[in-house]
């Protein structure tokens, strides 16, 4: 849903990571005209904490302490000075506009920026353009500009008209030339994912069901029975978490570290997942803990072991180049394996028999850093090697297992646009090419595979809205289609299959 009111600044338009302390305690992005509570000084973004304060009860949403508009006080000096001097990306950035000015000067180069989106002031045009290209687009390009006849001497668009419907007809006879080649390469693709659907198959219950926790600002879980197309909700976590990890061993899902409010986490809560769960089903700690305070990082399970890559160290404040793996059965060691090339978070990874595939993700909190390298660990033999690169840097998307091949979904592109993109990476070539793109843009999704179907879930779109739409791609039909919303909108949330 998208708010009415002025949320706080996403991180990703900050030249540098933002500390924690600086983040509303309501939406979770860095404080905008930021305000606190009289008594523990909690803060908010101005707009959050007002809209909170007259649709729930007077209180502060963190300490309970009675509170009103008129009661808030401002903040103290020393965090103003600390905002105002970020460095931050113009609110044009999608359009084009690289400047990074201080936080304290935004309002006043927003005002200027030549990136500034306008209307076009030709009647029947109504295109927005920048506010730079306006005059040149107005005389130039627009298609209702008015031209005059050197000959008659009459005002008119036709001879424009006539050169772009002969430029249209050119692309068609092209279309048409290469179409034939389209449905060559799509009769190999069909034959490729024939033999990808052989080596895929549906494991555990006859019944699957989608298990999906927390997500910004959200401790609430929820299941979706696959039979029945239908989500129910479940007992939430003890606290809000988002970044987290998820994974299913034992016969219980476990949810490791991850943000929760304003601190990082290294613990573990989890929750038994047999018989199938229900609001009766209670949380509880695990006696395994992360090697740091993690968020961002990516896990997966291999034997009894949960092996841990990456994330933001909230310990050392430091991204992590790290690969460890920690015990899931008494004593529940914590081990260094190895280390990667590079510091990365966003990424995902993915068990590939004895080795495990890290794929993009992002070296700084700057989505200018994505990466768009795949590394491949040999657990046996303790060695990191370098695959094939992905057609594109992405971070924060979704990625699954299909066969001998990993599905990376939609994700953040360099400018921190979300993309509805989807690519499919062979793992034993490093070859890769496109699939169908998903119905919506998703940053910050989640994607799981149930029966022959993937499923991707909730996110972010290019309107910084959180998404509670579901939607399933299945190879056979070869196409995207929408599956019954989640019960809540979900961004950097968990999910996995039991």
């Amino acid at each position: 849903m998208a708010s009415n009111y002025p949320l706080g600044y996403d991180d990703e338009r900050f030249q540098s990571i933002v500390n924690q302390n600086f983040h509303c305690l309501i939406c979770y992005n860095v404080l905008k005209d930021p305000v606190m509570c009289r008594r523990n000084e909690h803060y908010f973004c101005r707009g959050c904490i007002t809209e909170h304060l007259r649709r729930n009860s007077h209180k502060c949403p963190t300490c309970a302490d009675e509170l009103s508009v008129e009661t808030l006080q401002d903040v103290p000096r020393i965090v103003k000075n600390y905002l105002n001097e970020l460095s931050i990306r113009c609110d044009h950035y999608d359009r084009g506009c690289r400047e990074l000015v201080q936080l304290q000067n935004l309002k006043r180069h927003v005002a200027e920026c030549r990136f500034t989106p306008v209307v076009c002031g030709n009647q029947g045009c109504g295109e927005t353009i920048s506010k730079r290209d306006r005059t040149y687009h107005e005389s130039e390009l627009c298609q209702f500009r008015k031209l005059k006849c050197h000959n008659c001497g009459e005002i008119s668009t036709m001879a424009g008209m006539k050169t772009e419907m002969a430029n249209i007809s050119t692309k068609i006879a092209n279309i048409n030339t290469n179409q034939a080649d389209t449905s060559t390469k799509l009769a190999k693709m069909n034959t490729n994912m024939t033999n990808v659907r052989s080596g895929t198959a549906s494991g555990g219950r006859e019944n699957q069901h989608i298990f999906v926790a927390g997500g910004v600002g959200s401790k609430s879980v929820e299941i979706f029975n696959n039979q029945q197309r239908l989500w129910s909700l479940l007992k939430p976590m003890t606290e809000i978490r988002r970044w987290a990890s998820s994974f299913v061993h034992n016969n219980h899902v476990t949810v490791a570290g991850g943000a929760c409010d304003d601190r990082a986490e290294d613990n573990m809560i989890r929750m038994n997942i047999h018989p199938v769960p229900d609001l009766s089903v209670n949380w509880s700690e695990f006696a395994a803990k992360l090697p740091a305070k993690l968020y961002t990082h990516s896990s997966v399970v291999y034997k009894d072991s949960l092996l841990v890559t990456g994330g933001c160290n909230a310990d050392q404040d430091v991204i992590s180049d790290c690969i460890h793996e920690v015990q899931l059965k008494p004593p529940h060691t914590v081990k260094p394996l190895s280390k990667m090339p590079e510091s990365r978070l966003h990424h995902s990874t993915i068990l590939c028999d004895d080795s495990i595939l890290i794929v993009g993700g992002r070296k700084s909190g700057n989505c200018e850093d994505n990466l768009s390298s795949v590394l491949s660990y040999d657990i046996r033999k303790n060695e990191c090697q370098q695959l094939p690169a992905l057609p594109y840097p992405v971070s924060n998307m979704a990625t699954v297992k299909w066969g001998e091949n990993v599905v990376i979904i939609g994700g953040t592109d360099k400018a921190g646009k979300p993309l509805n993109n989807v690519i499919i990476y062979n793992i034993k070539t490093g070859n890769s090419h496109m699939l169908p793109p998903m119905l919506h843009k998703r940053k910050g999704c989640m994607a799981v595979v149930i029966e022959n179907t993937i499923v991707v879930l909730g996110g972010a779109n290019e309107r910084r809205n959180l998404l509670k739409s579901v939607e399933g791609f299945n190879f056979e039909r070869f196409s995207w289609q929408e599956l019954p919303d989640m019960k809540e909108t979900r961004c950097q949330a968990t999910a996995v299959v039991i």
